[in-house]
């Protein structure tokens, strides 16, 4: 009766007692079972997304290194290795882009942080497949067109043939190769391996220059047969621009030849110096903020010498069409600029030119020679001076119509020079020029409400001091919210000239209108700001004191413009701070051609 039998059958409590511990002793092995089944799977994963990692961007570099080659072949006209290299480039990204697209690695790549640099490395991927598949695979179809040694002949002329032929694949390839840079410079650094930052980094600018190379590539091939003869012959005034007098495209027009073309053979005559160009010739109207701008005030469609006063290309072309029929009856197609710069490149492309009394002038020294050395050298007989001119610019037209050592070299050599704004070109077609105007080698103001901030000088005294002028340019803006935002330019102009002695056909001829003061090398230049369309002036100040600027309007966009007189030596700083209208477009602060760099800064955040 003492028992408690329920407690002998082990359902009791100690009975239960014994359950628990022996459940919560397999519930641990459960748990650690799982957590090393967790372990496991996770160093597995791990292990796998390393090898798969390590095996894409291996993949995705050598790709990388296939789509180079490609271009480099191509360009050497060498479409065998073009065609096997891009194969290589087609086989290597798809394995990459296979290795990326797993479902495993697409997980991890959405892991915050840690799966940034994976998701950075997909990204890349589908780049570098895009451009093998979609931009290198189809320019290989057409790769002669890109090969300058094939696209000139010997005599000079080019195959506006194969141009024509070429230009509906140019056109697809380019249109695929401008999404894909635009995807790929959208791609954010990766917070941490350096490898994939690095890789970015490298398929950013490798994307970028082939997407300038084959949209100038189908911009030639739309609009050069047509400029170059196939449907006729054309002709073309050629402005040479003496960038030691600064003028809105340039500089003043210090010689001029008219160019000739027909079935794409091109060919340069009735080279002469201004001095054969009259004043005054008849007006021609460019519209209402012209003539109150520019008309009223310089007469440039009536002066040669303020031709081109405006920054805005296609106005100095159609005032040099107008004068050169004035002068000849001829109607020309166009008009065509450039610079000692420009020759200076095209110079170290093809070889020096060597003068008749045997000095040689190479790239190195043609703009100083052009734009500094001859104004003393000849300062007694300017006759002479502009003589020497021609007769520089005549031998460096020989030297590129003959036959060139290396085609691709001198290609290269004018992109280089219409990339920094020292060659232009505008057609009398509405059709070809609404292809060239949007492009760095039209010259536009653009007709666009996108930001918009152009310094421009125009030499203010006649002299030739432009040729030491150094500027520098930063436009930068706040936030983009709100309907407007504050924006700030600064501009900084520096007169590097040697304090000494210069005649006064260098150093400027003072009249009552541009009387200023300074020791020898003081230069006077009127300073402009084209600004965006609908921005108005807060304020501006020049070295720190508040300045008061004269108001005009181009194309919709407003101008302040002031005089300016640097003496040697000295830096003027000139601010402007405008609200503007907020808008998505990218910022643009083009660069005035000059003889010395002219370092830019846009700092504009991303209104897309």
């Amino acid at each position: 009766m003492g028992y408690d039998s329920d407690n002998l059958d082990g359902d009791g409590p100690r009975g239960r007692s014994r359950h628990r511990r022996a459940g919560k002793k397999n519930s641990g092995r459960r748990i650690l079972l799982g957590f090393g089944v967790f372990v496991v799977v996770a160093l597995g994963l791990g292990a796998w997304l390393a090898y798969t990692a390590n095996a894409a961007y291996t993949s995705l570099d050598q790709a990388r290194e296939h789509a180079q080659a490609a271009k480099s072949a191509l360009l050497t006209g060498d479409t065998q290795k073009a065609d096997t290299s891009v194969s290589d480039a087609v086989r290597t990204s798809t394995q990459a882009k296979d290795a990326t697209d797993s479902l495993i690695w697409t997980a991890a790549a959405a892991i915050p942080y840690v799966g940034q640099p994976l998701d950075v490395v997909s990204q890349i991927t589908d780049v570098v497949n895009g451009l093998s598949v979609d931009v290198l695979t189809p320019s290989v179809e057409v790769g002669t067109t890109l090969d300058p040694s094939r696209l000139r002949g010997p005599d000079g002329s080019i195959d506006i043939a194969a141009l024509r032929d070429a230009s509906p694949a140019l056109s697809r390839a380019a249109a695929a190769a401008e999404v894909l840079d635009t995807q790929a410079q959208a791609i954010e650094e990766p917070a941490f391996v350096d490898r994939v930052g690095d890789a970015r980094t490298r398929l950013q600018d490798q994307t970028h220059e082939l997407t300038s190379l084959l949209t100038n590539t189908d911009i030639a091939a739309r609009v050069f047969p047509a400029m170059l003869g196939a449907d006729g012959p054309r002709n073309y005034f050629l402005a040479f621009q003496t960038l030691s007098e600064s003028r809105g495209t340039g500089g003043l027009i210090g010689g001029f030849g008219i160019v000739r073309a027909v079935g794409g053979k091109v060919a340069v005559d009735s080279l002469a110096s201004n001095a054969e160009l009259r004043i005054p010739y008849d007006p021609i109207d460019l519209g209402p903020d012209f003539f109150d701008f520019y008309e009223s005030r310089f007469q440039p469609t009536q002066n040669w010498q303020n031709s081109n006063v405006s920054p805005h290309f296609p106005y100095a072309g159609r005032i040099w069409q107008s004068m050169w029929e004035q002068e000849t009856g001829e109607r020309l197609d166009g008009a065509l600029a450039t610079d000692p710069v420009a020759l200076g490149y095209i110079l170290d492309a093809v070889g020096p030119i060597t003068m008749g009394d045997g000095e040689v002038i190479d790239g190195s020294n043609v703009v100083r020679i052009t734009q500094s050395d001859a104004y003393f050298r000849f300062q007694d007989d300017n006759s002479a001076r502009k003589a020497y001119l021609q007769d520089i610019a005549a031998r460096v037209v020989a030297k590129m119509q003959g036959n060139i050592g290396s085609p691709s070299a001198l290609l290269e050599a004018l992109g280089k020079a219409t990339g920094e704004g020292h060659i232009s070109v505008w057609s009398a077609d509405p059709a070809l020029q609404a292809i060239l105007g949007p492009t760095e080698i039209g010259h536009e103001v653009p007709d666009s409400p996108d930001p918009y901030a152009a310094v421009v000088v125009n030499n203010g005294a006649g002299g030739k001091l432009d040729y030491y002028l150094q500027r520098k340019v930063t436009y930068s803006a706040q936030s983009c919210e709100g309907p407007t935002r504050t924006t700030r330019v600064v501009a900084e102009i520096t007169n590097n000239a040697p304090l000494q002695d210069y005649t006064t056909y260098i150093a400027g001829r003072q009249n009552d209108s541009t009387r200023y003061d300074g020791p020898p090398g003081t230069n006077r230049s009127v300073v402009a700001l084209y600004a965006t369309q609908g921005a108005t002036l807060t304020d501006a100040a020049i070295n720190g004191t508040p300045l008061f600027l004269l108001t005009a309007a181009e194309r919709g966009h407003p101008v302040f413009y002031v005089p300016v007189v640097i003496e040697p030596g000295q830096t003027t700083t000139i601010e402007y701070n405008l609200v503007e209208p907020t808008v998505a477009g990218e910022a643009h602060a083009p660069v005035q051609p000059q003889s010395a760099p002219a370092p830019t800064e846009v700092d504009f955040p991303d209104c897309s």
